[in-house]
């Protein structure tokens, strides 16, 4: 007789290439569990992780700014000059913002991200899937997540902000260095942050070469329309401008890559849901609904308490961290008849998978319209698409989960 290995209940990178179990078993019998490896409460149930972003007075997101003096590295030694080059582009962005100054700069960055803006980009969209589809053809193969769904939202957005693709080493430096922040900060601290410092140094000057280009020459890109941006008098500031695009260009990039990615490897393991979808393609918005649910690009998102409280039994003092388990949220049976069916007929409903509330994704829209562009080209030009191994490896990112690589074939 075999018995099933116990749970990891909270060691996330332990369970990133298949988390679901744990997920299931804290949703039955620990969903508010505390985890004493990251030093934080895990919420796993759909209603707690839906009321946790919707009250933003008591669950704060704001949850980096203060990092330097609770960690230690709050005076003028080295370590802490790094830190402080490091940490506004975690904490003044709008993800990590509280009102008033989350108000004040979502007001001003609303009026430059239009849904019109957006959809206009839809041929430029269109072409650049073709490009990347066509520039793999003769080979008979590619690698879906590095050939088509990283350079993608990559260069959609570099193109939407106005930024040339030279810049996209710069882009692709911060995006690894805001992962690799948050993933070690509790593990290596300060042994990374003079060359993650550097990263963020150089972005930054990059970015004020740009903004000063726009300022004397502006054109009817997203950089110069932040540049302008007016509300009753108020302006973005400089570093808010460099903080704001190198925040759109992270998250810009990094969960549509996950949604078309993860969502494509799950569609080619159910063959009769992928050949619907091809046969039609208008179904496509739906099942990129349920694919949000299903996938969760956007997996893990913490929050601090802002006075005690008590859930589900379990007293949470003033100035906890919260992790707010969206992965496990959006399969909750509570919520979701069946939730670890991939089922593109469910009937649309409101998963988290962009977020709720005052923090819901400013780029849900264009993630959207890449994602359908994407899915629906893949699978006209590629009919006989199939994988070329059984297991792909998620990369070790707990909050953003996402495939390393997925290598397919086709004729």
């Amino acid at each position: 007789m075999t018995t099933e290995p116990p749970l990891e209940l909270d060691n996330f990178f332990a369970t990133i290439q298949n988390p679901y179990p744990t997920y299931t078993y804290l949703r039955e019998h620990d969903p508010v569990h505390w985890n004493p490896m990251f030093n934080c409460y895990m919420l796993t149930r759909f209603d707690d992780v839906h009321m946790a972003f919707f009250d933003h007075q008591r669950f704060s997101s704001d949850i980096w700014s203060s990092v330097p003096e609770v960690i230690g590295f709050a005076g003028d030694d080295e370590s802490s000059q790094q830190l402080r080059q490091i940490i506004p582009f975690m904490a003044y962005n709008l993800q990590g913002m509280d009102p008033p100054g989350h108000t004040r700069q979502r007001a001003l960055m609303t009026k430059t991200f239009t849904p019109r803006m957006i959809e206009s980009f839809r041929p430029t969209i269109q072409r650049l899937v073709d490009e990347l589809i066509d520039a793999q053809l003769e080979h008979g193969r590619m690698d879906l997540v590095n050939d088509l769904a990283y350079p993608l939202p990559s260069n959609v957005i570099l193109d939407l902000l106005g930024i040339p693709r030279s810049g996209r080493p710069y882009i692709q430096a911060s995006a690894e260095a805001i992962n690799e922040f948050v993933a070690t900060l509790l593990f290596t601290g300060p042994v990374v942050w003079p060359r993650l410092a550097g990263v963020f140094a150089d972005v930054k000057a990059y970015l004020k070469q740009l903004i000063a280009q726009r300022r004397a020459e502006p054109g009817d890109d997203l950089l110069s329309k932040m540049v302008q941006a007016e509300e009753g008098g108020d302006v973005l500031s400089e570093d808010e401008i460099i903080i704001a695009t190198n925040f759109l260009l992270f998250a810009g990039h990094e969960t549509t890559a996950n949604l078309i990615g993860v969502g494509m490897y799950h569609l080619m393991q159910h063959p009769d849901q992928l050949e619907y979808l091809r046969t039609n393609p208008s179904s496509i918005p739906i099942a990129i609904e349920e694919l949000l649910r299903y996938v969760s690009p956007v997996h893990t998102l913490a929050r601090r308490t802002t006075q005690e409280m008590t859930m589900r039994g379990v007293t949470l003092p003033e100035n906890a961290s919260i992790f707010l388990l969206v992965g496990a949220a959006n399969r909750d049976p509570e919520k979701f008849p069946d939730p670890e069916k991939l089922a593109i007929h469910r009937a649309p409903t409101r998963t988290l998978g962009f977020g709720y509330g005052i923090h819901y994704c400013l780029g849900a829209a264009l993630a959207r319209l890449e994602s359908q562009v994407a899915f629906e080209t893949i699978l006209r030009r590629l009919p006989t698409l199939k994988m070329l191994v059984e297991t792909p490896e998620f990369r070790p990112n707990y909050s953003l989960r996402g495939l390393k690589s997925l290598p397919v074939a086709f004729t």
